[in-house]
């Protein structure tokens, strides 16, 4: 047996409460998803010969030629880099050297579905091109000269007192040097001021956050280790493992992160899903406070009440699809 399949083995799934289990139906369970990165090292040496200047010496300058291979070059690579990327993407398996961790099914989840729009001030050319556009979008330039026309006229006096205030307060406000102040005092004299024309675009969908605590009250020893089993288990994989530089036998640093590990969550009730689902996530808080309530102590040491709270952030979007379709 490999030193992988043992220490699976040797993984023991770890569950709040451990007394009366059976009684609490609705559950939370949390596995540790593992995802095997992308092997970049299968086109290294592809890339540096892809990346490299066509010329040796660097106060060359390029012939138009040598540019153009360049560029070829590069633009290969980068197509070859999306296409490794993309073909070793797997999707995530259950990491099964981790416990998957089971607790009571906590009062008041909230679901939160969030999306993000922007104003935008069209102006009146910018409201003129969006009447032509929603209308068919042939006379765009043609509405905007006509707006622009019936301004003019009103500056005249053709089109009506209130416009030719408007027409004269912007023109004021074009003056070179006039500053805000000036801009301000041309508007309260003509009691007129442009309209921005401001309309909402959708910008973004963002992504779902959810918090989850919970409450735990030791009845027993066991229970009460099994407890801070749970609570080390989240805070482990919270944190990312360092990428080490060694230096010497005795020395080292590190120069970077690796990514830590997604969890998938399932809110369950009496082994069945319920709920909607929820995309792989990663854990970004875990708040712990000891004797919230009272300050007591078990015979052997152990708080009498923990508190935790976990944090999750989605690690992508959602979109129609995964709502009508999929459950989430």
């Amino acid at each position: 047996m490999t030193q992988g399949a043992e220490k699976a083995k040797e993984v023991k799934d770890l569950q709040y409460p451990l007394n009366n289990a059976d009684e609490y139906k609705g559950r939370l369970e949390f596995t540790v998803l593992k995802e095997e990165p992308t092997n970049l090292q299968a086109i290294l040496s592809f890339g540096n010969n892809s990346v490299k200047n066509v010329v040796n010496e660097e106060d060359t300058e390029l012939t138009p030629e040598q540019k153009a291979e360049q560029a070829r070059r590069q633009e290969e690579f980068e197509a070859k880099l999306r296409n490794q990327v993309i073909s070793s993407r797997k999707a995530p398996t259950k990491d099964t050297t981790k416990p998957v961790v089971s607790i009571y099914l906590p009062l008041g989840i909230q679901f939160r579905d969030n999306v993000a729009y922007e104003n935008m001030d069209l102006g009146a050319k910018g409201a003129g091109a969006l009447n032509a556009l929603s209308s068919g979008g042939s006379a765009v330039m043609g509405m905007i000269e006509a707006g622009t026309k019936s301004l003019a006229s009103g500056i005249v006096g053709g089109a009506g007192q209130d416009l030719t205030t408007l027409g004269a307060v912007k023109l004021i406000s074009m003056v070179p040097g006039l500053g805000d102040e000036g801009r301000a005092a041309a508007r309260l004299a003509g009691q007129v001021t442009t309209n921005p024309n401001t309309r909402v675009l959708f910008k973004q969908v963002n992504l779902r956050e959810f918090a989850f605590t919970f409450k735990f009250i030791a009845s027993s020893q066991k229970e009460a280790e099994e407890i801070k089993s749970i609570i080390k288990h989240f805070r482990t994989e919270l944190y990312p493992e360092d990428i080490v530089l060694p230096l010497s036998e005795e020395s080292s640093i590190s120069v970077g992160y690796k990514f830590p590990q997604k969890f998938r969550i399932r809110v369950l009730y009496d082994g069945k899903h319920v709920a909607t689902k929820i995309k792989p996530c990663y854990l970004r808080d875990v708040g712990v406070t000891y004797n919230n309530t009272a300050m007591s102590m078990h015979s052997d040491g152990n708080f009498t009440e923990v508190e935790m709270t976990l944090s999750f952030q989605e690690t992508r979007t959602l979109n129609k699809r995964d709502v009508e379709k999929d459950g989430f």
